[in-house]
C-alpha cells in the first residue's frame, strides 16, 4: 500500500499491534463497502478478514476504539497530501488548460453540538475528471475565506495554468483573484452586495448596456431554454468588458463582467433571478455561462452524493482530527469509485463493493501506480 506508506504515525512505537497502513487500508475498503462508523469499519474487517489477509499482514482486526484513536491523531495535512499525490497520478500528472475547477464549502452537520460550530470542508472539484482534488477542514463558514489562499497553494501542485477556477461570493476576494492571476489561471467569481460599490457599479454598467434606446455594441449575449420537465427554465447571459468603466476598482486580472438572468416556471408560477460575476475571461457569453453552470457540479456530483450515498451529514464523529480524516477517506473512496467507472448510483455501488470481492479488488488496485 504505497499510497499510505509515507503517512507519519503519531503513535508511540512501543507495543503497537496494528500498522498504520493496515488501519487506513481496512478503513478505506470498509468505507467503500458501506461502513459509516468505526464499529461498522471493525465489522467489515472481521467479515472480510480472509480477503484482507490476501495482501495485508494481519494477526487480528483492530477494534473500533483503535480506529477511533488513530483517525483522531492522524495528521490530516499528511493524509491529504497522500490523497493529492494519488490524484496527481490519476489525472496524468497535472490539470489541463481549459479545465474548470470549482471551490465550495460544505458543512459537516453532525459535527455541530449545542453552540459549538461544526466543521466545514472546503472542497475542490475538477469537472472534467469528476474528482474531488482536495478537501480542507475549517471551523465555521466564515473561516473559509482565510483558508482559500492555502487551498490555492495546494492546487498549484497540479498546475492551474490555463484552468478556469469558479467560486461563490464568499471567495470573491482580491487576494484570491491576485493569487489566481499569479498561477496563470482564469476565474469566474460570483459577485454580491458584500462587495459594496463594485456590485453597484456592475449593476449600473449592465443597465446602461441593456438600454434599448442605446445598446452597447460590446455586449455578448446567449439565451438558452431547458427542455420542459416538471419545470421550464430559461437563462439569458450577458457579458461585457470591464474596462474602462471599472478600472478604478483595481481588481486583479479583471477582464469582463457577467449578468445571468434565470427564469423558472413551475406549475404556472414564474420566478426570476439576476446574478452577477467577475471574470478574467475575454468576452464570450457562451463560455461564461458554461463555466457558471459547471460550478454547480460540485453541489450535484460531490456534496449531494456525500450526503445521500455516504451519509456524511449523519456522521457524529467530533474528536480531534477524526471528522476531517473521515471526510478525506470518504472523498478518496468516492474518487476511486468514479475513476473505476461502474455504472449506477454510488449508494447502490457501495453495497456492491461490500458484496463483491472482485469489484473491491479492482477499486483498490487503482491506488497502485502503473
Amino acid at each position: 500500500m504505497s499510497s499510505f506508506a509515507e503517512i507519519p504515525d503519531q503513535r508511540q512505537p512501543r507495543g503497537l499491534n496494528h500498522s498504520l497502513v493496515n488501519i487506513v487500508t481496512i478503513a478505506l475498503c470498509a468505507v467503500m463497502s458501506g461502513a459509516d462508523t468505526y464499529p461498522e469499519i471493525q465489522a467489515f474487517g472481521e467479515t472480510k478478514k480472509a480477503w484482507l489477509k490476501g495482501f495485508l499482514e494481519l494477526r487480528r482486526i483492530p477494534d473500533h476504539e483503535t480506529f477511533r484513536r488513530v483517525f483522531a491523531q492522524l495528521d490530516p495535512i499528511h493524509f491529504q497530501s497522500s490523497a493529492l499525490d494519488w490524484i496527481r497520478h490519476a489525472i496524468g500528472g497535472r490539470l489541463q488548460g481549459g479545465d474548470i475547477v470549482s471551490i465550495d464549502g460544505k458543512r459537516l452537520r453532525g459535527t455541530s453540538a449545542d453552540e459549538v460550530q461544526g466543521i466545514h470542508m472546503v472542497n475542490v472539484w475538477a469537472a472534467r475528471q469528476g474528482l474531488c482534488l482536495t478537501a480542507t477542514a475549517v471551523e465555521g463558514k466564515h473561516n473559509e475565506i482565510s483558508t482559500l489562499p492555502s487551498v490555492l497553494d495546494t492546487l498549484s501542485l497540479l498546475e492551474l495554468s490555463g484552468c478556469v477556477v469558479t467560486l461563490d461570493a464568499m471567495g470573491t476576494q482580491r487576494d484570491v483573484a491576485k493569487r489566481l492571476v499569479s498561477l496563470n489561471a482564469q476565474y469566474v467569481l460570483a459577485l454580491k452586495g458584500n462587495q459594496g460599490r463594485l456590485f453597484e457599479d456592475v449593476q449600473e454598467l449592465f443597465e446602461m448596456a441593456l438600454n434599448p434606446s442605446d445598446p452597447d455594441d460590446r455586449l455578448s449575449q446567449l439565451h438558452t431554454v431547458e427542455p420542459p420537465h416538471a419545470r421550464q427554465e430559461t437563462r439569458t447571459c450577458w457579458m461585457l468588458p470591464a474596462a474602462p468603466f471599472l478600472d478604478h476598482h483595481a481588481w486583479p486580472g479583471l477582464q469582463s463582467v457577467v449578468k445571468v438572468r434565470s427564469q423558472r416556471t413551475i406549475k404556472g408560477q414564474t420566478t426570476s433571478e439576476n446574478r452577477y460575476f467577475l471574470s478574467s475571461l475575454p468576452v464570450d457569453a457562451a463560455r461564461a455561462l458554461h463555466c457558471i453552470r459547471t460550478h454547480w457540479h460540485i453541489e450535484n456530483r460531490l456534496h449531494w452524493v456525500l450526503d445521500v450515498a455516504f451519509r456524511e451529514d449523519e456522521s457524529k464523529t467530533r474528536t480531534d482530527h477524526g471528522p476531517e480524516n473521515l471526510a478525506i477517506l470518504r472523498r478518496w473512496a468516492l474518487n476511486l469509485m468514479r475513476l473505476e467507472g461502474t455504472a449506477g448510483g454510488l449508494a447502490k455501488n457501495r453495497k456492491r463493493v461490500g458484496w463483491d470481492d472482485a469489484y473491491r479488488s479492482r477499486l483498490l488496485a487503482l491506488l497502485t501506480p502503473t
